[in-house]
């Protein structure tokens, strides 16, 4: 984690003397009732900003007005109050055949009357105060922003302002300077919001306040399994993901196939996917398009039949409302007759690849690389191939208007060994009437609208700043949509039972030998999203489609699927269960900085434990309560640096410690750099408490560590310790 040096008292006062003269001087010279825009020019360095104003109203014609510079280096730009609601496009106002540059690319930025804004040099589009003359503080970082590391940085900005001021949780107010980096979340516990009110004084006196909230999360760690029989060479993915959560392997029950999801609960899901991640938002331009977002993936069975429901998420009606169609109801899966599967591992000694073999009305046989989207022995537009072992694939289509859906099997020999579907023994499953919706062989589908989790967990960015990989990195903007107002309605539901008998298997086989299964949505022939989530859905998401450059290339690339099936009924007998550790999430209900004689709660949240827990706190090393409460509340008298603790012991004797530093009244801007054990000197010791802290012999809190870095380079090292002692030689 990067760590950001703060600044001695004495260089404090001069660089908020500093930010005196130079908010002042561009201060604005009347009040405005309408909404502005500012844009950071360092990323893109064009000669000329524009900006294009649609909606509600147009500021111009495309590339819309020229901007204003301002003192302070930004580019500017006022509108009226008739402006109500628009969308914000920033260009260089060239041709496309002149070097024609704009962000975004698709539709524009939100901008509502009353607000102003700014686009970061990092793309974010903040609050940016408001548009009228008074002082306001500003954080770089959106509110809402969600971390998992101990602490997040955020940059906080002055306009128009002669003083600010932050306060994190209530605590008292500490002045900041234009430009200033602060730590977020220290000592509180994850999963909770921290705030952060900014307050700043302008010219004029008045003072204004700015409030933005934090989420600190914690994830507690997965049981896993692997078997090398399944064929997978890439291990399950993991973070939100989850293959068989909690080795859930779904439950012998019967289900009623009519799109209510009623009779299914969180302890059938064999696959966890997160929302907001289909490879349209790896692509800008298009988040028009319909999403194909799988969320879920549950499992059941009873003596006749496998049941297996889908929940797919749309949460671009938070993500990117401007993009209409998508952002609707019109964007359902059901609008079009699009292939979607159940890839299946039942008989482990038939491996497919993906190719299939059928024959013609004469007599002659052939072979295709895929089972779909080929024509001629020819893939038209990619298609999905297997490492993992798969024998059957459970083939529909998205409105249930294919006669030809149907189960095909891989038994054919291929001259590697492998074997391939068969397109003459498949088991037909599709409809004979779309009107009666009269499936062969008591095969049933149902979809509507609705939503069976109670949380839909995905990345809430805008569109142009998400990057491959984000989807994995637990430090990425990762949300409960349902807190940012989603609705059970947005989301997608399947719902399908397969008669055993259409398997050549029963109940019997179901929970004594089980089997693997993976839903695979496709626009057309290439994968979009699979549940368990594989990797191949995104390889190629930011690069271009060959039929439009505006969309992505996932639409027509081959898929190799390499992660393991998720399991229903039972394991493999070769399963090795790699268990999750007892965990706890401890931490504070305020963020750290408090003044003495404040009540903080101290809480523990324990995972993966057996029976009944017991908790014991420790303050400073002393043992301040033990008892099966998982709360203290704590009520420190004296300012200082604090160690707080926690053993939690469950009936086995498993034993797991967490322990945090804590400042009371304490702030890093009360320390010269150098004084790493806050003692108000700089001297030998802190050096040794360095070298204890890079051998793990002592902790540092991020106050201490902001004051470790001697040398600024984001980095604690014995050269930041050798710092300290060259300087008490005068070196």
């Amino acid at each position: 984690m990067k760590k950001y040096r703060k600044i001695t008292s004495l260089i404090l006062v001069i660089t908020m003397v500093a930010s005196v003269f130079s908010v002042t001087a561009f201060t604005a010279s009347a009040a405005s009732s309408g909404s502005g825009v500012y844009f950071d020019n360092s990323k893109y360095n064009w000669e000329n900003v524009y900006v294009y104003a649609y909606g509600t109203k147009n500021n111009a014609e495309w590339p819309g007005e020229l901007m204003d510079k301002d003192e302070s280096g930004l580019y500017t730009k006022e509108f009226p109050s008739t402006y109500k609601s628009e969308r914000i496009i920033f260009n260089n106002g060239l041709e496309e055949d002149a070097g024609k540059e704009q962000y975004p690319t698709g539709a524009g930025l939100t901008l509502n009357s009353g607000e102003c804004k700014l686009l970061t040099s990092d793309l974010n589009w903040v609050d940016y105060g408001k548009p009228d003359d008074h002082g306001y503080g500003f954080s770089y970082v959106p509110s809402g922003t969600a971390f998992s590391s101990d602490v997040m940085s955020v940059k906080l900005g002055l306009k128009n302002a002669v003083s600010g001021f932050y306060s994190l949780d209530g605590a008292e107010k500490v002045a900041f300077s234009n430009n200033q980096t602060i730590s977020v979340g220290e000592g509180k516990i994850g999963n909770s919001e921290i705030t952060l009110d900014l307050y700043a004084v302008g010219a004029d006196g008045v003072e204004t306040t700015q409030s933005y909230t934090y989420k600190k999360t914690f994830t507690p760690s997965k049981t896993t399994f692997s078997a090398d029989s399944d064929g997978h060479t890439t291990d399950a993915e993991g973070g939100y993901y989850s293959t068989n959560p909690d080795l859930s392997l779904g439950k012998n029950k019967t289900i009623t196939i009519d799109g209510d999801v009623s009779d299914w609960d969180s302890s059938m899901i064999i696959a966890q996917g997160v929302a907001n991640d289909d490879p349209r938002v790896y692509m800008p331009s298009s988040m028009h398009e319909q999403p194909w977002d799988a969320y879920a993936l549950y499992a059941a069975w009873d003596d006749d039949n496998l049941y297996f429901m889908w929940e797919m998420t749309n949460t671009t009606y938070i993500v990117s409302p401007e993009d209409n169609f998508a952002a609707s109801n019109e964007a359902r899966p059901w609008r079009n007759s699009i292939p979607m599967y159940l890839a299946l591992s039942i008989d482990p000694d038939k491996q497919a690849t993906g190719k299939a073999f059928g024959t013609n009305k004469d007599g002659s046989t052939y072979t295709n690389p895929f089972v779909w989207g080929c024509d001629g022995g020819v893939a038209k537009d990619g298609g999905t191939s297997f490492t993992t072992h798969v024998d059957t694939l459970i083939a529909m289509d998205s409105n249930n208007s294919n006669g030809g859906a149907s189960i095909f099997k891989a038994d054919t020999l291929d001259t590697d060994g492998t074997y391939m579907f068969n397109y003459d023994t498949r088991v037909p499953i599709g409809v004979r009437s779309f009107q009666a919706q009269d499936n062969q062989n008591g095969f049933k589908i149902k979809y509507a609208n609705g939503t069976a989790s109670d949380a839909i967990y995905g990345i809430n960015s805008p569109k142009g700043s998400r990057v491959l990989g984000d989807n994995t990195d637990m430090n990425s903007n990762w949300v409960d949509f349902f807190d940012l107002g989603y609705k059970e309605e947005y989301g997608y539901i399947y719902e399908i039972a397969v008669p055993y008998a259409t398997l050549g298997i029963d109940k019997e086989y179901v929970e004594q030998n089980g089997l693997g299964a993976m839903l695979i949505l496709t626009y057309g022939t290439s994968g979009m999203d699979t549940l368990p989530h594989d990797p191949s859905m995104l390889d190629n998401a930011d690069a271009e489609y060959s039929y439009d450059p505006s969309t992505t290339h996932e639409k027509e690339d081959v898929d190799n699927i390499t992660v393991p099936l998720a399991r229903v009924g039972a394991l493999l007998d070769d399963t090795v269960i790699n268990y999750a550790p007892m965990e706890v999430n401890f931490g504070a209900d305020l963020n750290s900085g408090q003044s003495a004689g404040t009540a903080i709660n101290l809480t523990a949240k324990t995972y993966n434990s057996n029976g009944t827990l017991n908790y014991e706190f420790f303050v400073n090393g002393s043992s301040v309560q033990s008892s099966s409460s998982d709360t203290f509340k704590w009520i420190p008298k004296e300012e200082g640096i604090y160690t707080l603790s926690v053993t939690v012991t469950d009936v086995d004797g498993t034993k797991v410690e967490k322990s945090i530093l804590y400042n009371i009244g304490a702030t890093n801007e009360s320390y010269q750099i150098g004084d790493v054990n806050l003692d108000g000197t700089i001297n030998i010791a802190d050096a040794t408490l360095i070298q204890k802290y890079l051998v793990s012999l002592d902790q540092l809190n991020q106050t201490q560590l902001d004051l470790a870095d001697t040398d600024n380079d984001g980095d604690i090292s014995i050269a930041d310790a050798t710092n300290i002692q060259k300087m008490l030689v005068n070196l």
